[in-house]
């Protein structure tokens, strides 16, 4: 019964693993040594068993088993689309000392014992019949295991309980007979009168209900008969049939005779259950022990509790525990104090590392805990969506923390490009001292005209002309740079005609570079000085080109997301030429690269089984609902909650921050604007946006992280329609 309510007895472990029930089987074997064996079989084929191979001394000659080996496990399940056999012999510690593997032709499904218990709720019991796998007849007690299509049954041999009923006997000439309506399931005999049983007189009187029915002569020899029709909760009647010859009776005691047949079977009926009650005495201890070490096992450690028993022994087993429970509770919480602050450092080292980004991985966790919050304790459209312990709540914190840690790969420049024009620095230095140098050979030809005899004022003219060009070239060059605005194709048109102005150069410069700069400078064959150069150019060596091999990196992690052929081009036309913003596509991707970085690195982290969902809720921050985010173009469906939840978080606080290179600090009702529009556009989930409006929650954060000046009045109902 205790076997059969542990929902793991139907657990079917694999080669070399032991069942979690191991011990508890094997002591009810030890204690009710007429047990032959315990299994469990499931409907799919799936079937195991615990035999105790010292019941019968038969049994180590059949399985060649050797003294040291006690038990003997059978596993039978799929493997490889095969169904196989394992027997593993097992000594009295449950070490295996060998393993038999063979093709499994036993199907417990299609064997009469389960085929009868998976039809019912109670208990069953199997007319004798040869067992499979040991050369002798015996009996199946069966039933159902709750809710599941596995059948948990014991094996009892007729020769175990015809020695057990042999112990009852009174002299060498008394019988007793344990049977069914078809046959005779159990005698102990010194002699074989059974077999002159008359059945069909034994059925007679169990259709008449013969209580008298006490006294039969067989084969000229008259003996008394107790017969007793023994209660059960079995579909099948069973009988006890006592003989005792009359000669061995005098007449005188004959009642104190009934007295002590009662009691013998008063004492057959009350023996095993009192066995069993002593039983639990011992075992209930043990088995409430193994509910707290589980507790233990599944780091339940404010629950582990001492158990009370007369044993010291398991007393002082229960206590260690206990100390053991609040051992492990300290380590995991240092552990993970630990892991927070190496966390928060990682976290704040990317925050640092740009002054534009600045506590964006900070802020980040707080806004998602806060929608996190407020969706677990909605009960209209969030109502199946609960966080119910810390361990949840860490993990989408930790993920919160950690969604930005592939930024650690990404250049600084990049990060914070703050104009078109610049890399490490911003070139448009480089282009105004090109017009510098234009200038002066505008004034360098006046003079050289002047002496040349031309008329003075004529060229002075022409002279100031050209220096006003100048000027107003290089400020619409320096207006585009700067990439606020949305650049125009007039603009664009204009700047491709500046380009094509001209000047020398003079020096050298392939030298004073590094190395690598060098190599891309050389590529250009005609790279000799005196040189004559356009005022803006797209060059050879303006092209950094990609190295790495990302293909099989992208199937491994499933990534989707366009690749740029070339890592950077640094041409200058084709940076001014970005019609929004000051990033190209190359930039774009490498900044938009954080992301699988951050995937790869958090999937490399060995996360334990409670913050195995920390890579996929950091990973899903850029994705949209409908396929067309990156870097694995995932849809909604494929987005858990809280993985939405920080995407949305993660907009918002770009949204609001006042520390962007590329942008003005919005106002608030700019930024809800915005998000708006991303909603309608299914970047978003609209679900959360309306959550995040109706509870209030961009009030309380713009009051805490936001300027005065950005905060200013929603009207939030225009969206609520």
């Amino acid at each position: 019964s205790n076997l059969q309510m542990d929902n793991s007895i139907h657990t079917i472990p694999k080669n070399g693993q032991k069942h979690p029930l191991l011990n508890k089987i094997t002591t009810l074997l030890k204690q009710n040594n007429h047990i032959y064996a315990i299994f469990v079989g499931k409907k799919n084929g799936d079937f195991y068993e615990v035999i105790n191979l010292n019941i019968y001394p038969q049994l180590k000659e059949q399985y060649n088993a050797t003294k040291d080996m006690k038990w003997l496990i059978v596993k039978i399940f799929k493997q490889n689309e095969q169904r196989v056999q394992y027997q593993e012999f097992l000594d009295k510690n449950f070490t295996i000392l060998k393993t038999n593997k063979s093709l499994a032709k036993y199907n417990p499904s299609l064997r009469p014992w389960f085929k009868e218990a998976i039809k019912t709720n109670t208990y069953i019991k199997t007319d004798p019949y040869e067992y499979a796998n040991f050369q002798a007849k015996g009996v199946t007690y069966a039933k159902k295991v709750l809710n599941t299509s596995s059948v948990i049954g014991i094996d009892v041999s007729l020769s175990s309980m015809s020695n057990f009923l042999k112990k009852q006997l009174t002299n060498n000439q008394s019988e007793i007979y344990l049977f069914n309506e078809k046959e005779i399931t159990s005698s102990a005999t010194y002699k074989e009168y059974y077999k002159s049983l008359d059945l069909n007189k034994i059925k007679y009187a169990i259709e008449k209900k013969l209580e008298n029915f006490k006294i039969q002569t067989i084969k000229n020899k008259k003996y008394y008969i107790n017969f007793t029709k023994l209660n059960s909760e079995y579909k099948k009647k069973e009988y006890l049939l006592i003989y005792l010859p009359l000669s061995m009776i005098l007449d005188p005691y004959l009642e104190r005779i009934y007295y002590s047949f009662y009691i013998t079977f008063a004492i057959l009926l009350f023996t095993i259950p009192l066995i069993w009650f002593s039983s639990k005495l011992l075992v209930n201890p043990i088995l409430k022990l193994e509910k707290e070490n589980t507790k233990l096992i599944n780091r339940d450690y404010d629950n582990v509790k001492s158990i009370n028993s007369h044993i010291s022994e398991i007393n002082n087993l229960s206590n260690t525990l206990k100390k053991v429970s609040k051992s492990f509770q300290k380590y995991e919480k240092d552990q993970e104090q630990l892991m927070d602050s190496i966390i928060k450092i990682i976290a704040s080292a990317i925050d640092a590392k740009s002054k534009y980004t600045g506590e964006h991985c900070e802020k980040v966790p707080i806004l998602s805990m806060m929608i996190t919050k407020a969706a677990s304790e909605d009960e209209t459209i969030f109502k199946d969506f609960k966080i119910t312990n810390k361990d949840e709540e860490r993990e989408l914190s930790i993920a919160a923390w950690l969604h930005d840690c592939g930024k650690v790969t990404t250049p600084e420049y990049v990060v914070d490009k703050a104009t078109k024009l610049e890399t490490i620095y911003n070139r448009i230095h480089e282009i105004r001292t090109r017009f510098e140098v234009l200038y002066r050979d505008l004034e360098i030809n006046y003079l050289k005209n002047i002496l040349k005899g031309l008329n003075k004022e004529e060229e002075n003219k022409k002279l100031q002309e050209e220096r006003k060009k100048l000027h107003t070239q290089f400020k619409l060059i320096a207006k585009v740079n700067i990439g606020k605005e949305t650049t125009s194709d007039e603009d664009i048109s204009q700047i491709e005609e500046i380009a094509k102005r001209t000047w020398i150069r003079y020096f050298d410069n392939t030298i004073g570079v590094s190395r690598e700069e060098k190599t891309r400078l050389e590529k250009n064959k005609e790279n000799t000085t005196p040189k004559t150069e356009t005022l803006l150019s797209d060059k050879l060596e303006h092209i950094i080109p990609r190295v790495e091999f990302i293909d099989d990196m992208d199937k491994k992690y499933g990534f989707k997301q366009e690749t740029p052929e070339h890592l950077y081009n640094l041409g200058e036309l084709y940076n001014l030429k970005i019609k929004s913003g000051t990033l190209t596509k190359e930039e774009r991707y490498k900044i938009n690269e954080h992301i699988k970085m951050s995937i790869i690195m958090l999937e490399e982290l060995p996360f334990q089984k409670n913050l195995k969902r920390v890579p996929e809720y950091a990973g899903a921050h850029h994705e949209t609902l409908i396929g067309t985010g990156y870097p694995r173009k995932l849809k909604k469906e494929q987005m858990s909650i809280p993985a939405r939840i920080l995407a949305f978080a993660d907009v918002f606080e770009a949204l609001t921050s006042s520390q962007r290179p590329y942008k003005e600090a919005k106002k608030l009702s700019e930024s809800i604007e915005l998000l708006n529009k991303m909603v309608k556009k299914q970047h978003l989930d609209k679900d959360i946006f309306e959550l995040f409006l109706k509870k209030g929650i961009y009030k309380e954060y713009a009051k805490d992280y936001l300027s005065k000046e950005q905060i200013d009045e929603v009207d939030i109902s225009k969206y609520l329609k």
